[in-house]
């Protein structure tokens, strides 16, 4: 790896190249010319020892000859001749002379010699004497033939190994350039990668650095090289501030790829550091021996941070920093489980801010929120470090106080209702204040599940604000105030199920026409009655569950069911009842104040082909009087298109009159408190005459509710009033199916039939 980053790597692969055309060309050289020379040489010095030896032989014998018979020198020269042919041996090659001591010939072979020709020569001695010389010569020609041979034999020899050695030249030039080209590959991948290298040899010793490498660790490949690891790149972990572990020597100590599971941070040369993320890998040699291993790791600075904030917006409110419900909930559930494994108590607080609501509708939602986060900081404050203050939505807090017990928790919670009600907001010159409304549940034992607890530190805080706010209250199972608010929560929770699985079913009853004559009077009047079906397949009335339903603002829903129920069947009431038919509907408070009812009376009323007079709103006396100009708009709105008004329930509130002037209503439906004992309670009997006089001056009709005896409905009758209701008059009925007689439904047990 450290080789494929040395721009000396190309340069070194060439001088090795020429290196090997070099050494073929010397060694076919070399065996071109010393086979030949070295076969020439050998077989000269052969040629030669071989002659000097012969000529000895021949100088020998004939100085003993001459010893012997000493007339053989001059006159027996034919012998002599013989002599030189035949001994030692005869060779064609060969010619053989003597001469006297004066050099002149005396005998001669005469052999022809082919040139060149080797000459040796020995002395010749008569009884001491120098008497000549004995020369022998030998032609080089059948020499310098095989050497000629041996010659044209070493070239071929040196040309094949010529070419071997080119061949195999060639194939180091392919494989170094293959292996260039890779190398070439590698380094400029590595140069180009956006993810830091670093290799190192087996003793985490640094071998190379790639740019990015040397950016993030603030070293150069120069000044790295060599150094160890651990120096070059020193670790952190970003929680302890603990030195990390080394990557490297964790790969190069089991032998296998090596990645981190917890952040790090890089601490650099300028005492700086980043996060990032690493991996090691061992680099094996081709015995599977570990000789080095490779560093990867990436600068994660920026994505961990994102991811942190990520993580911190999905667990706390952005505006008060707080903890957020969904954290709160996490660390409430861990508390239950140490409750439930150990013998620990904890608390659970619910927090409301008092008169919160006046300050963001009067001064507006800046002021809320500075007040918001002013008051969070202030309780942060008053609590310990191991307690979880969290802003639960709106003005709603939750705090959950560790290992401490409802006693401890009391104190607690007292200071953080000191410190909200001297808090003092001032914005633009004017002065801001709100009070808060603490519930308390110990968490002990963990018996109670999540929502069991929740449910209870609600019910808490409901019970504070009934108690008149600005208070604690710690609950008590035996508490009644808090056992009829859970009550509520379970069936806010009942009610949710039921319009999802469409459980709510209508009713309906009759009034009874008491006057026989006048306008109207052939109109046929029935009030559309709300029931539920539980999950057992019981029919609960309305008295039950309403009140949750307003509480946990599920009544809207609940009414615009109604609305648009009553209006696709109000076909199959006229067919089985008859027309003209009003029918009589219910509106909670919540509903009179919704902007966008009228619109969805009026959409359903035209997708259903309602008439005018198809429709009677009833409106209880309290919420009219509560909103007096809104509910005089939403009236008016819909007379416009229309349909009648009741004031239901008349009598039971202000008993004031006056505002019967400015709100257009068609029937007043006077109480049925006051028909109890009408026969002989005069002054309940006083009451229904007033509130009917009342009534018809301003041309209104009115109606008697909870009309359960016949002796009721006459004493109503002979007042002069228009209808009666109530169980007297007809029992509450199931809304009948389109051509089909209405089933008759059994009494119910509350005697509250007449409440939708």
């Amino acid at each position: 790896m450290a080789g494929s980053g040395s721009p000396n790597a190309p340069a070194a692969g060439q001088g090795f190249l020429r290196l090997i055309d070099v050494l073929g060309l010397v060694l076919s050289g070399a065996i071109a010319l010393l086979l030949p020379l070295g076969y020439f040489t050998v077989s000269y010095t052969a040629l030669v020892s071989t002659l000097e030896a012969e000529t000895m032989i021949k100088a020998e014998l004939i100085d003993r000859l001459i010893s012997v018979e000493p007339s053989l020198w001059q006159f027996q020269v034919h012998r002599l001749n013989e002599m030189l042919v035949r001994f030692p041996t005869t060779l064609e090659t060969e010619r053989a002379l003597i001469r006297d001591a004066t050099g002149v010939v005396l005998v001669d072979t005469k052999t022809p010699l082919p040139v060149p020709v080797v000459l040796r020569e020995a002395p010749v001695f008569d009884s001491g004497v120098l008497a000549g010389r004995i020369e022998l010569q030998r032609s080089l020609q059948p020499v310098a033939i095989k050497t000629a041979l041996t010659g044209l034999l070493g070239l071929l020899l040196a040309g094949s190994v010529f070419g071997i050695i080119r061949t195999l030249r060639i194939r180091e030039h392919s494989i170094m350039e293959a292996r260039y080209e890779e190398q070439e590959r590698a380094r400029v991948t590595l140069q180009s990668i956006g993810d830091a290298v670093i290799t190192t040899d087996g003793n985490e010793r640094i071998d190379y650095l790639n740019p990015v490498a040397e950016s993030l660790v603030g070293w150069r490949l120069a000044q790295a090289r060599g150094q160890p690891l651990a120096l070059v790149m020193p670790l952190i972990d970003e929680h302890s501030l603990k030195p990390a572990p080394d990557a490297m020597a964790q790969a190069l100590r089991e032998n296998d790829h090596w990645s981190r599971s917890k952040p790090a941070a890089l601490r650099r040369p300028d005492g700086s550091t980043i996060s990032i993320d690493d991996s090691a890998a061992p680099i094996r040699d081709r015995r599977g021996q570990v000789i080095g291993g490779v560093l990867v790791f990436h600068d994660v600075t920026v994505a961990r941070s994102i991811a942190q904030r990520i993580r911190w917006a999905a667990t706390h409110d952005a505006l008060t920093g707080l903890v957020n419900r969904r954290e709160f909930e996490s660390r409430v559930e861990e508390a239950l489980a140490t409750s439930r494994n150990s013998d620990k108590h904890h608390t659970l607080g619910y927090l409301d801010l008092d008169r919160f609501k006046i300050v963001n509708d009067t001064a507006g939602h800046a002021v809320g929120d500075a007040l918001l986060k002013e008051i969070s900081a202030l309780m942060q404050e008053k609590l310990r470090e191991s307690d979880t203050l969290a802003r639960l939505g709106g003005d709603e807090f939750g705090v959950l106080l560790e290992s401490c017990p409802l006693d401890r928790a009391e104190l607690i919670a007292a200071d953080l209702l000191a410190a909200v009600q001297g808090f003092r907001l001032n914005w633009e010159g004017q002065a801001f204040s709100v009070g808060i409304s603490i519930g308390l549940v110990g968490i002990s034992g963990g018996q109670d599940t999540q929502t069991e607890v929740f449910s209870a530190a609600d019910a808490a805080c409901y019970a504070a604000k009934e108690q008149g706010r600005n208070r604690i209250h710690v609950f008590r199972r035996t508490d009644a105030a808090v056992a009829e608010r859970r009550r509520e929560m379970d069936w806010a929770a009942k009610l949710c199920r039921a319009l999802d699985e469409d459980r709510f079913v209508l009713f309906y009853q009759s009034y009874r026409a008491l006057a026989t004559t006048g306008v109207g009077a052939d109109v046929k009047h029935i009030e559309i009655l709300l029931r539920l079906i539980d999950e057992d397949g019981n029919l609960i009335l309305p008295g039950r569950f309403l009140p949750a339903a307003e509480r946990y603002f599920l009544i809207s829903a609940i009414d615009n069911w109604v609305i648009a129920t009553t209006c696709s069947r109000y076909a199959d009431l006229v067919a089985f009842l008859g027309a003209p038919l009003t029918c009589g509907i219910n509106l909670s408070c919540t509903s009179l104040n919704s902007d966008e009812l009228p619109g969805f009376i009026h959409e359903q009323a035209c997708l259903h082909g309602l008439p005018p007079g198809a429709l009677c709103f009833e409106m209880t006396e309290t919420s009219v009087i509560n909103n007096l100009r809104r509910t005089r708009q939403f009236v008016d709105h819909l007379k416009d298109l229309g349909f009648y008004f009741a004031l239901d329930d008349f009598g039971s509130g202000t008993s004031v009159f006056g505002y019967l002037k400015n709100l257009p209503v068609d029937y007043i439906k006077i109480d049925g408190s006051f028909m109890q004992e009408i026969e002989t309670d005069s002054l309940n009997r006083t009451m229904v005459e007033m509130i009917n006089r009342v009534g018809h001056l301003m041309g209104v009709k009115t109606v008697g509710e909870s009309a359960e005896t016949e002796q009721i409905i006459a004493e109503l009758k002979s007042i002069g009033v228009d209808f009666a209701q109530g169980y007297g008059s007809e029992m509450p009925l199931p809304l009948p199916a389109a051509g089909q007689p209405a089933p008759s439904a059994p009494r119910p047990v509350d005697p509250d039939s007449c409440d939708c």
